[in-house]
């Protein structure tokens, strides 16, 4: 008889659910940009009636996309890393470098989630550009990634299977 089915609890299950809906959140994001250049360059050039407002839309969307892709990539763990000379340690030393790596990613994304709520709600009342939004919807990008990196920093020392990389990331 084979042993029942593993079911994610409701950490695991609240971690899976921020990264869909980040990585979908991202992925929206970049058809967006793609849509409001397309048409950008069609009033610009074709109708020869350029649009105030897409330049700053397509910052503010990239600007989420770089933040929650962070996310995403984090809790996955393939970012883009050289650890060649780090391959090459013995395996002791290699968790140890994994271990002050978290603590480093712990302490910055902590900072980023105070720093950047701090500054996010400073800006709240200013506007700028073409649309006069304020310049926190952009802003927020920050302490939203770094509640999601701290969410699955957890994550990762409750669950030691999300320590390895999904995929092939070494070559």
């Amino acid at each position: 008889m084979s042993p029942p089915p593993e079911r994610a609890g409701p950490f695991r299950a609240l971690c899976d659910a921020t990264e869909r809906m980040s990585a979908v959140a991202a992925g929206a994001c970049i058809a967006a940009i793609v849509v409001i250049t397309v048409v950008a360059v069609w009033y610009r050039y074709i109708l020869g009636a350029p649009l105030s407002w897409t330049e700053q839309v397509s910052r503010i969307l990239f600007v989420w996309v770089t933040f929650l892709g962070a996310a995403v990539l984090y809790r996955r763990m393939i970012h883009i890393v050289i650890d060649m000379m780090v391959m090459m340690l013995p395996a002791p030393l290699q968790r140890a470098i994994y271990w002050v790596n978290q603590a480093l990613i712990f302490v910055f994304a902590a900072m980023l989630l105070w720093y950047g709520g701090k500054l996010s709600i400073d800006n709240l009342a200013q506007t700028f550009g073409a649309l006069e939004i304020t310049p926190a919807s952009f802003y927020a990008a920050a302490p939203v990634s770094a509640a999601l990196i701290l969410l699955y920093w957890v994550e990762k020392i409750v669950d030691p299977s999300k320590r390895v990389p999904q995929g092939d990331v070494h070559l």
